[in-house]
């Protein structure tokens, strides 16, 4: 069981509320248990629980190690703003997988009318470090336009899927000396001839995920998944 915990007293750890809630009540974690708490530092500490009051839960240190659930790479989404349900599903799979940072996009065929719940998709990143054994929690940044995105892809390695690509490949647009990569992912009405024009004019890859038409989430989810694969993080 792990513990997002940002602010450890070394000398009296404890867990306080919903971490509290959630151990003590839901998953009834007892007095001689052991848990993993993370303070997004890149360590994980090792712990017993000492003592369960009623609001909060004592634990005594261990031992402190460093995580080995984080990427050698850094991964940027930039996600084109879609349904909170949708986001939230590929917050949850995108920190799964191991990017640093979440950042979403407003670009032309976005639909206006929807707004993101920030703080609901920062404690589900939260929680998908817990479950997969991450101690660095993603960074969910405000939502940019698309002018703030084509500038940042000036500084950046970047990579876009797009729908109408024929020829370039995820393979080909990979480039394994880089430890730094962004990918951009549009809206479910897809990326404009003018929108893929400006992002190949300040060097950004375009590529094909293949022959089917994937939702937004899917393609997010697709695309971080080849890139860790082609950088070596997976061993299959």
């Amino acid at each position: 069981m792990r513990f997002y915990l940002p602010s450890i007293n070394k000398s009296h750890p404890e867990l306080t509320g919903n971490a509290h809630t959630h151990a003590a009540y839901a998953l009834r974690v007892r007095v001689g248990d052991h848990i993993t708490v993370f303070d997004g530092s890149g360590h994980d500490y090792s712990c017993r629980v000492k003592e369960i009051k009623k609001d909060k839960t004592l634990l005594e240190i261990l031992n402190v190690f460093e995580n080995v659930g984080e990427s050698k790479i850094s991964v940027t989404l930039y996600l084109s703003v879609i349904k909170q349900d949708k986001f939230e599903l590929a917050t949850q799979k995108a920190t799964e997988l191991g990017v640093k940072k979440i950042i979403p996009v407003y670009s032309a065929l976005t639909q206006r009318n929807v707004s993101l719940n920030y703080d609901r998709l920062n404690k589900i990143a939260i929680s998908a470090c817990e479950q997969c054994g991450r101690s660095i929690v993603p960074t969910i940044e405000q939502a940019l336009d698309f002018y703030e995105l084509i500038d940042r892809a000036k500084d950046t390695y970047m990579i876009f899927p797009w729908e109408r690509e024929i020829n370039g490949t995820m393979q080909a647009a990979i480039d394994k000396n880089k430890t730094d990569i962004s990918v951009f992912i549009g809206p479910e009405g897809g990326i404009t001839e003018d929108e893929k024009n400006k992002l190949i004019n300040v060097g950004a890859k375009s590529a094909t995920l293949g022959a089917r038409i994937l939702r937004a989430e899917t393609a997010a989810i697709a695309a971080l998944s080849v890139i860790y694969y082609e950088m070596g993080e997976w061993n299959l």
